[in-house]
Formats: structure tokens, sequence, C-alpha cells
């Protein structure tokens, strides 16, 4: 069987997991200067970092959907950071889930969406380990008729990504680090501390009722579903639901709250057939005002 040809993508990271200060500053710097990246001597000079911390913080600025393929800013960066924007400093869990939203469904970062989504899609234990992500990486290249990746790429893109939710033991050393990771304030993955034959540690997704706005899960249906008027419950499970790891139960009562909530979608279980409707034709907008809402 082949996949949807989706062209997968890793490394670019240059082995640095996304710090909170690095999307502010590098959004900041695209706005004043444009994407000074391709002018790598500007970017260490304005940033005050290393080639590699810049090579990185580019990286980062496209893989949660801060910038778009040609280096200019996104709709949603601006909303986020900009000097009016409604919370540059991520100082609200909402702007942590919206994050998370983004680097599944940009997919730039490939290995976000293939552990998070496509990994867990036929399984009931929410437990990983490297070994088991690198063989499922590697098959899944392999039905998609690509190369495998180099184990070392593998290797470096899986630490980036644990450590992008996980906290390493705290000494001097690790605590200023730690502060920096922001998405590990949401709890999507544990340590089980325990090991498999191999000696790694085995990893748990958090699948259960995260406390997420219901105005976040509106913005991620209107941004996905931007053409749909009708979406099964199944799909937005599929992705939304397993982008934010969140359990069918506790997605199906933020879907009533959110029908509750908003006279633009409706909720419906016809005969088991559950589905949201959104009645509304201009659902850019509409994201952009309930968001408003939200953070006035």
């Amino acid at each position: 069987m082949i996949l949807n040809k989706e062209s997968y993508r890793f490394s670019g990271h240059d082995t640095f997991h996304c710090k909170e200060q690095w999307l502010l500053k590098g959004f900041q710097l695209v706005e004043n200067k444009g994407f000074v990246f391709l002018r790598t001597e500007d970017a260490i000079s304005s940033l005050g970092v290393g080639k590699n911390m810049v090579r990185s913080i580019q990286h980062w600025l496209r893989a949660f959907n801060l910038v778009d393929e040609k280096g200019s800013l996104t709709g949603f960066s601006r909303l986020l950071f900009s000097n009016k924007g409604f919370d540059p400093y991520l100082e609200n869990d909402a702007s942590l889930w919206l994050l998370q939203y983004h680097i599944c469904e940009n997919d730039y970062a490939s290995i976000y969406k293939l552990i998070f989504c496509d990994y867990f899609s036929d399984k009931a234990l929410y437990e990983f380990s490297e070994y088991q992500i690198s063989r499922f990486v590697n098959s899944r290249l392999r039905l998609n008729e690509q190369k495998e990746i180099a184990q070392k790429t593998l290797e470096a893109d899986y630490k980036v990504f644990t450590r992008t939710y996980l906290s390493q033991t705290k000494n001097y050393k690790t605590v200023e680090d730690d502060f920096n990771v922001p998405l590990a304030s949401l709890n999507l993955i544990e340590d089980t501390g325990r090991k498999n034959d191999k000696d790694q540690n085995v990893y748990r997704i958090n699948k259960g009722s995260h406390n997420i706005p219901i105005e976040v899960i509106a913005y991620c249906l209107l941004d996905k579903f931007s053409e749909e008027v009708a979406v099964s419950f199944d799909l937005i499970s599929r992705t939304i639901g397993s982008y934010l790891c969140v359990s069918n139960d506790w997605l199906d009562y933020l879907l009533n709250q959110l029908a509750t909530e908003f006279k633009e979608f409706v909720y419906k279980n016809d005969a088991g057939v559950r589905q949201i409707q959104i009645k509304n034709k201009s659902k850019n907008n509409l994201k952009v005002k309930i968001l408003e809402k939200y953070y006035d």
C-alpha cells in the first residue's frame, strides 16, 4: 500500500529543542528586517546566538507555522506575537495549545505528527520508545517510497521531540534550560520510569481530559476544516483530537460545549453518527474573532 505521498521532513533543528524566547525573538527579527536568516551574519548579530542556533530558530519558526515557505510572517504569528498580539510572551496556556496544534498540522517537523497522530492510530496502549518510533518511521518511509533516513538523524529528531515536552533531571545546569521548554507545561508526555529491552526510556502519551479552552477547539476546527460545512467526529478525533491528546469521551464533551457556547457550531449525533456543522462562510474571520474574545 502506498500512502498519500506525504513528504516527510526530518532534522533542521541542529539538535536544539525550541526555547520559549526564540519564537518571539525570531518573529520580531523577521517583522523588523525581513527574512534575515538568509543573511546568516546579520541574524547572528541581531539574535546574539551562534550560527547553529540561528538555523534552529529558523527551523522552529517554520515548524510552528510562524513563517511560511517564503519566509513571510503568517497570519497566526501576527495574531500571537505582534505588538498588539494576543500573547507574545506565551503566558496563557491557550497559546501553547495553539502552538501544539500548528506544529502537528503544519507537518514541517514530521516527527510530531507521526508520533501524536499516526503511530497511535491503531494502538490501544499509548506508550512508545525510541526503537518503536524508529521502526515505525522507516516503515512509513518505505510505504511512501521515500529513502530511509540516517539513524543518527532520526535519533536527533527523537531526542529533540522528547525534550520539547519533558524536562531533564534537575541540576544547576538544566534548571534554566527546562524553564525554557514552553510545551512541557501541557503535560502531554510523561516518562513511565521503565526501560525496554534495549535500555531505552519508555514514554507515555497522556491521552485524556486536558483543560483546553473551547475557543482553541473552535480555532483548530475553523483552521483545519476551512472548506468544510460538516466534519465527522471520527475525522476530528484522528486529527485535532490526536494533536491535542484528548480522549474521545473528552472530545465529545468539548464539542458539545462548543456548540452550546457558539451558535456558529452545531453538534449532531444522529443514529450514532456524530458530526460538527459549521454555520459560517467566513471561517478565517470567525476564528480571529473567537480568539479576540477569548484573549480580551
